[in-house]
């Protein structure tokens, strides 16, 4: 090779394509469209990168069609130690080899750079809140979460952002993510044991690991989130109203215990295990509000279990969140597993089928006609869908 060779040609590109970089594959960084997209007809796009890559102008291109939807202002670039912003999914820095010309650059890991843009703009984030927040919303809104991770005073909320990762990932590429993982590890050991995030970092990557059937180690996990919780009083309404002021943290602290006790429950009727850890500590907390109110921020007042198991009672109709439905229906499920004999005889199976029928006719007798899986606007309750399948099943 010529002594006047580019050094590039000696190395493999440190730059990769949105399209590669999700799917892991080799991409050749030509641009402004690399062989493959060219191949599949795909659109190509490339991230700001902090270790050269693109030029000053691609940079400045790059960052204003990242910015469209937003109005935040850029700070200014012109110094060298500001960090570009990044708008890019989880990097598998294990595949990236470094430019000489960088090995003097302080290297920020991806993971740690959180702001309102970049968070917003994360593909695998937005897999998460697309595909898995519906169906169990208890972290916080993402434009919530995004303002909250900008603020530097309450940073911390950011270490959820690995686990959200790792289950975008798994909806995106179907495949488990070993840096994602180590990554989750490190953001949890640097929490403090009586910080209720960790709660939620638990419980999301309890559930990725249960879905990639390491049950016995998603068990540790939700059993730990679980002993966490019930340490920190998360199960009681004083823990939630010691935080008055933040309507929207105090919901999302509410829906974490009464998601810790959905999964707990799902996971006992998937194994078959009568080990129900949350189901039997005796909860005060306040139920979930509607999806809608959750993600507007204007959280209504709460109602209480004890409103909701008198509800026939009740001088006038109140209105009940189809999270507090679903919460209902996994309690007769709980219930009906609690209560099963490890070895049942013909009579004991005949009283847990007249126990679990009157639990089911019950729930399904008071359930107002307005709580149907599917919406007048033809979308999907996937909470009611989750409720009527448990009691149904």
């Amino acid at each position: 090779m010529s002594e006047n060779a580019p050094t590039r040609v000696q190395t493999r590109s440190s730059l990769a394509c949105l399209q590669c970089r999700s799917k892991h594959v080799k991409c050749d960084a030509k641009q402004p469209h690399c062989t493959r997209c060219l191949a599949s007809e795909k659109e190509c796009q490339y991230t700001a990168s902090r270790r050269g890559g693109l030029d000053r102008a691609a940079l400045a291109e790059r960052k204003r069609h990242a910015r469209k939807s937003s109005s935040r202002q850029s700070s200014d670039r012109s110094q060298s130690s500001t960090i570009p912003e990044l708008d890019v999914e989880f990097m598998d820095h294990t595949d990236i080899v470094l430019p000489e010309q960088d090995t003097n650059q302080e290297i920020v890991a991806w993971s740690t750079i959180e702001s309102h843009n970049t968070l917003e703009n994360d593909p695998l984030i937005a897999s998460y809140y697309k595909n898995f927040h519906v169906l169990h919303p208890f972290a916080l809104p993402l434009h919530y979460l995004a303002k909250l991770c900008e603020n530097h005073s309450s940073s911390k909320f950011s270490a959820i952002t690995p686990a959200m990762r790792l289950i975008g990932n798994l909806y995106e590429n179907h495949e488990w993510s070993d840096p994602l993982q180590t990554e989750i590890a490190s953001r949890i050991s640097e929490l403090p044991a009586s910080d209720p995030i960790q709660v939620q970092c638990r419980l999301l990557y309890s559930i990725a690991l249960f879905w990639s059937s390491h049950t016995a180690r998603a068990k540790e996990e939700i059993d730990a989130a679980t002993s966490v919780a019930v340490e920190l009083g998360m199960h009681k309404r004083e823990f939630v109203n010691a935080l008055a002021g933040d309507v929207v943290l105090m919901e999302s602290w509410r829906r974490t215990w009464w998601m810790l006790y959905i999964v707990d429950a799902y996971y006992a009727g998937t194994l078959g295990t009568m080990n129900l850890k949350a189901f039997r500590v005796e909860a005060t907390v306040d139920l979930p509000c509607e999806e809608d109110e959750y993600e507007s921020g204007t959280i209504p007042e709460p109602h209480t279990l004890d409103d909701f198991e008198s509800r026939e009672f009740a001088d006038e109709d109140i209105q009940f969140s189809s999270f507090a439905y679903l919460i209902s229906a996994v309690r007769a499920a709980a219930l009906a597993i609690s209560v099963t004999p490890k070895k049942a005889t013909r009579q004991d199976s005949e009283r847990m089928i007249q126990s679990a029928d009157s639990v089911i006719d019950a729930w399904v007798m008071l359930l107002p006609k307005d709580k149907k899986i599917m919406r007048d606007g033809g979308s999907i309750d996937e909470l009611m869908f989750q409720a009527q399948l448990l009691i149904h099943v």
